[in-house]
């Protein structure tokens, strides 16, 4: 990048006065030598003296507070989300070491045999899918619990205004 190139990106800061005095220094000697670059730096200085009169607008109170408790209402439900996530994750992982341990346990007392109306229980795949029936059941009524416990949750938060 030219040294005309990097002072052109300077000339928008140098028009609302927030370079250091180095940075300052150097637009200004470049400005002096290169007339776009004056022009350019007028036509800033301009719209920034323009910005600088438009009227502040006022911040309505008790804003700051609001915005404050709706951020702070956002972090409770994104931690509260990760909790859940992480607690349906260390259930399904427990859920999976039980089952299997079940299993390997059930297989070592029986002998290998457990037969209830003609079908192996401690077979694998019979084991399996009885599992994995019951698995899919627990997790519809801790869906349906953590549904319900999020709807509680919303209702007792107060309408913001």
């Amino acid at each position: 990048m030219s040294e005309h190139e990097a002072i052109k990106e300077l000339l928008v800061l140098a028009s609302a006065g927030v370079l250091d005095a180095q940075e300052q220094r150097r637009v200004d000697a470049h400005v002096r030598a290169c007339e776009d670059c004056r022009r350019e730096l007028e036509i800033w200085s301009a719209y920034s003296q323009g910005l600088r009169q438009i009227p502040q607008p006022v911040v309505p109170p008790h804003l700051m507070e609001r915005t404050r408790a709706r951020i702070m209402q956002a972090r409770a439900t994104a931690a509260d989300r990760r909790w859940d996530e992480l607690m349906l994750a260390a259930l399904a992982l427990f859920a999976w070491t039980v089952g299997l341990t079940s299993w390997f346990v059930l297989k070592i007392f029986t002998g290998g045999a457990l037969v209830v109306m003609g079908a192996n229980l401690v077979r694998f795949g019979t084991f399996s899918a009885i599992s994995t029936v019951m698995v899919w059941l627990t997790a519809a009524v801790a869906a349906m619990l953590l549904g319900k416990r999020r709807r509680e949750l919303r209702r007792s938060y107060e309408p913001l205004s």
